[in-house]
């Protein structure tokens, strides 16, 4: 490698050389894209040669998930377009552009045009490249040399001329295989999250009636009988905590869409907002956004939203006729974004304001005894705790990783 006193924050012991720079064309035997199957998706079949899409590359990783398939007379027809394990692929095109992956199969695979093939020479590890086109280094000149300055698409000549420091071929497997222990780590943490929330999925169809049913498929014991319909005002009360706007900067709180909870933002000019009237929020009401009801903003709000200030737009109810966390449930269900819809009146956007007695007036169907919707909002609960606790965990080892990208890179 030449010369260079580039040498990285975090090391592994034993290595002390300086890095040296190289361009992508000069340490691959190969740059190069597939091409589309003559005759286009009408030749795709459901099993044979794997034709890997952008969209099979994600997440660090090729994800098989959602391939598609060529006969072998067509995979002979694109020899140029096969990989070979230890191959980097890169997506040079699309709103995907820039994700990378390591192809580590040792089976026949070819990419279609949308998927360049970086073939590293002996001195050059596949997962070392990899790591640095995954870093904001690598990123930046990913974004940099695409063809008008957007999201187009990045050539073959652009992509030789992106240029890394490497040090030695011991060195860069040594950071290759701890990020792969560090990614192995990652997935593994990834579908204990989507194991749990498939769980809870499942959990919502079974112990909820479905739609003209009143008695759900499973039940607690001790509990029998219909589910009844009720009114939104028979389980929740309208309440106003009217303050003053504040002098001083303070911290408001907002509803995301699609039923995805709440977020908290500073206001540190109040003058800057025309209201003069501001309401205060407390931990389980629930919260509606009437701008974007139609667009399921609606939540319970958590401790961490107490005492925080909103808007005449965020009208709160609480949940003092039924139980909380079964009340969260119900809401969440995409049905409810249905009902939400309804009765936002008007054409898109901010043109569909909820009328606030049309809320109270939608039905939910729901256990007679609050006994039950207890045991089933505390069931969710403690669900909820384990997945948000492996979203913390995931979000953790993700944010190492980027940690490391930083400071163990030139």
């Amino acid at each position: 490698m030449a010369e260079n006193t580039n040498k990285p924050l975090i090391r592994f012991k034993g290595y002390t050389d300086a890095w040296g720079q190289r361009k992508l064309g000069e340490i691959t035997t190969k740059i190069g894209s597939g091409k589309t199957p003559r005759g286009g998706s009408s030749v795709y079949l459901q099993e044979g040669v794997p034709l890997l899409r952008s969209q099979n590359i994600a997440n660090d990783m090729v994800d098989l998930t959602d391939v598609v398939f060529i006969s072998e007379s067509m995979d002979n027809e694109m020899a140029n377009s096969r990989v070979q394990i230890g191959d980097v692929l890169l997506n040079i095109t699309g709103a995907s552009i820039g994700r990378s992956a390591v192809y580590e199969n040792t089976s026949n695979a070819n990419v279609n045009q949308h998927v360049c093939i970086i073939r590293p020479e002996k001195e050059a590890a596949a997962s070392f490249i990899q790591l640095n086109l995954t870093s904001a280094k690598g990123q930046k000149q990913i974004d940099d040399n695409q063809a008008g300055g957007g999201r187009e698409g990045i050539n073959f000549q652009q992509i030789a001329k992106i240029t890394f420091a490497f040090p030695s071929f011991h060195e860069q497997s040594a950071i290759g295989s701890f990020f792969r222990t560090l990614d192995d780590a990652i997935t593994l943490h990834q579908r204990k999250l989507e194991g749990l929330r498939e769980l809870k999925r499942g959990y919502l169809q079974q112990m909820f009636p479905q739609a003209g049913e009143r008695v759900p498929r499973v039940r607690f014991c001790g509990f029998s009988g219909n589910w009844v319909e009720r009114s939104l005002k028979n389980l929740i009360s309208p309440i106003v905590r009217e303050v003053p706007k504040p002098d001083t900067s303070y911290v408001r709180l907002s509803v995301r869409s699609h039923a995805k909870g709440t977020f908290h933002q500073t206001v540190d000019d109040p003058s800057a907002v025309a209201m003069d009237k501001l309401y205060v929020v407390r931990e389980n009401d629930l919260i509606v956004n009437i701008t974007f009801a139609w667009e399921h903003a609606i939540a319970v709000a958590s401790a961490n939203d107490d005492g925080l200030l909103v808007s005449h737009r965020f009208p709160t109810f609480l949940i003092d006729k039924s139980e909380v966390n079964f009340i969260k449930c119900c809401v969440s269900f995409e049905g409810f974004r249905y009902k939400l819809e309804l009765i936002s009146p008007g054409g898109a956007g901010r043109n569909r304001v909820l009328n606030k007695q049309d809320f109270l007036h939608l039905k939910l169907i729901v256990p007679e005894k609050i006994q039950e919707q207890a045991a089933i909002g505390n069931f969710f609960r403690i669900l909820d705790n384990q997945i948000s606790d492996q979203q913390t965990k995931t979000d953790i080892l993700k944010q190492l990783k980027s940690a490391y990208l930083q400071n163990m890179f030139v």
